[in-house]
């Protein structure tokens, strides 16, 4: 089993989880988020078949790029296993094994008991019953911890991880609520680190913007169209690469201006359950 380790976002990536997706919607699907009110009543509602051909296009893109990748084990009853992010969250040395706000997401983790049982000899920690924290409203970056308060995780999520990892800053960032006209249902869907003092950033989406966050990162601001297409919602390989949507075209360029190589992959199904490739997968270990 490889070793544990992320301190980064962008940090050569050697091993991931991503979704398994061969059993999407064998249980009715349960309506969580407004992405999902958008597309699974209409003719563009995500199929079983598209799902697998695109997590098959990622899994091969990141193999083809020397990453080890893991999925994991299907589980009955449950209506998706696509975005692994949100179930765990590695940071530093440690596993911490989050904690969803929906009850239909609850039991999503028990898919990854098979891997936790190969990490045994390292560090594992399980998100108590009453802390919501979701992983998608966790970003690691180089000795800090932005947190999310979002639609799911509240500030006891943010302070369970700063008494978790007291060599971290935490650091929360309140997110604009459905009652504040903004769907922004993870931290991650409006702030992601990219390359090496980068950051894709939905300013609108964002209540407040901590000063370190302001500080630390030359912003490549998206716009809400981009933002409804998940543009900031990347998966970074390197400080130097990283994989996104080809839709988001004018964000690609500005990522390319600063020397990224853009690796473009279509991605049309999965982000119609509100996720895409940031959320579909949880990076185990960076260099």
């Amino acid at each position: 089993m490889h070793k544990l380790c992320v301190t980064s976002e962008t940090g050569r990536l050697r091993s991931v989880v991503i979704g398994y997706p061969d059993n999407f919607h064998k249980a009715p699907p349960a309506i969580i988020n407004e992405t999902q009110k958008q597309f699974y009543f209409g003719p563009d509602c995500p199929t079983r078949e598209r799902v697998m051909a695109e997590l098959d296009s990622f899994k091969q893109t990141l193999l083809g790029r020397g990453v080890a990748v893991f999925q994991p084990e299907p589980l009955d009853g449950v209506p998706d296993q696509l975005m692994t992010r949100d179930i765990g969250v590695v940071i530093g040395d440690t596993f911490v094994v989050t904690q969803m706000a929906r009850d239909s997401r609850r039991d999503e983790w028990l898919g990854l008991l098979p891997l936790l049982d190969r990490m045994r000899t390292q560090r594992i920690i399980k998100v108590p019953d009453e802390v919501v924290l979701e992983g998608g409203d966790v970003v690691v970056d180089n000795g800090r911890i932005f947190v999310g308060l979002s639609q799911r995780t509240g500030p006891e999520g943010a302070a369970y991880l700063a008494r978790c990892f007291p060599h971290f800053q935490v650091i929360p960032v309140p997110l604009k609520q459905l009652a504040d006209g903004e769907n922004v249902l993870h931290l991650d869907c409006s702030f992601v680190p990219v390359g090496r003092h980068s950051a894709l950033i939905y300013p609108d989406g964002l209540a407040e913007v901590p000063p370190a966050l302001a500080e630390a990162y030359d912003w490549i601001e998206v716009t809400r169209a981009e933002q409804q297409m998940l543009a900031t919602n990347v998966l970074s390989l390197s400080p130097t690469q990283v994989i996104a949507r080809p839709q988001a075209s004018r964000v690609n360029t500005e990522l390319r201006r600063r020397s990224l190589e853009v690796i473009e992959l279509p991605f049309d199904d999965p982000p119609k359950t509100g996720g895409s490739f940031r959320c579909c997968s949880l990076p185990l270990w960076r260099d």
